[in-house]
């Protein structure tokens, strides 16, 4: 496997954002990351407490760059070391996380979404996985924490549906057509009258998001709405 794609020892971009100060700066997909901002990948791979998230512990150390200072990496390509520098850009923090050994099922820990890769099979295209995805981006987006008691979290979920929806209308998705995997979920949940009550069922769920499309104006980015009482 290392041999076919190409992999050394070094983490390696996968892929680069068009247009993003890393592409201007000549970051290429394939390239070896030998360090970050000064500290070696090989000393952060020492002080790593679980080398299986190097690379998330990475993005962290991208991320911590000051404000006003340039990221500067040291790459390896084709045999030889490569620096670049730029500055980068804020933008959503939150990762998505693809969970194995899951039913159909997506969740957040108030900061990263996870999405099952049964639920991923079970999509038929992108604006259907989205709207699972967007309901729970909204969720860290509100910053909906610990709810003090039924219907409030009720709320809760209500309130990340909607602004789910927006979410994805302003990412370019489809909700109209997302919304058909809900029905497909429906017809297949028989066990749904076991369900927990904090969410509504899922004909009604989809009727509010309907309701919802046909009444809102897109505004982006989206603002939170506030809890219904």
């Amino acid at each position: 496997m290392r041999e076919y794609a190409g992999l050394g020892d070094a983490p390696q971009v996968i892929s680069v954002a068009a247009e993003s100060p890393a592409e201007s700066a000549g970051v290429q997909v394939g390239d070896d990351i030998l360090s970050v901002n000064g500290m070696p990948i090989s000393q952060l791979h020492i002080q790593s407490h679980d080398t299986a998230l190097l690379a998330d512990q990475i993005e962290e150390r991208l991320a911590a760059t000051p404000e006003g200072r340039d990221v500067t990496l040291v790459l390896e390509r084709d045999g030889q070391p490569v620096t670049v520098s730029f500055k980068g850009e804020t933008a959503c923090a939150t990762r998505f996380i693809l969970k194995t050994g899951k039913g159909l099922t997506a969740y957040s820990d108030g900061n990263n979404v996870a999405l099952s890769g049964k639920l991923v099979d079970f999509a038929r295209n992108a604006d259907e996985l989205a709207i699972f995805a967007g309901h729970e981006l909204a969720h860290v987006v509100a910053r909906d924490g610990k709810a003090r008691g039924l219907g409030q979290r009720r709320a809760m979920e209500d309130r990340a549906d909607i602004l789910g929806a927006d979410l994805m209308r302003c990412a370019g998705f489809d909700v109209s057509r997302g919304l058909a995997i809900w029905q497909r979920y429906n017809k297949r949940d028989w066990l749904r009258w076991l369900r927990g009550p904090s969410h509504r069922n899922v004909p009604e769920r989809i009727r509010r998001f309907e309701a919802h499309l046909e009444s809102a104006p897109m505004v982006c980015p989206p603002e939170v709405p506030p809890l219904a009482d």
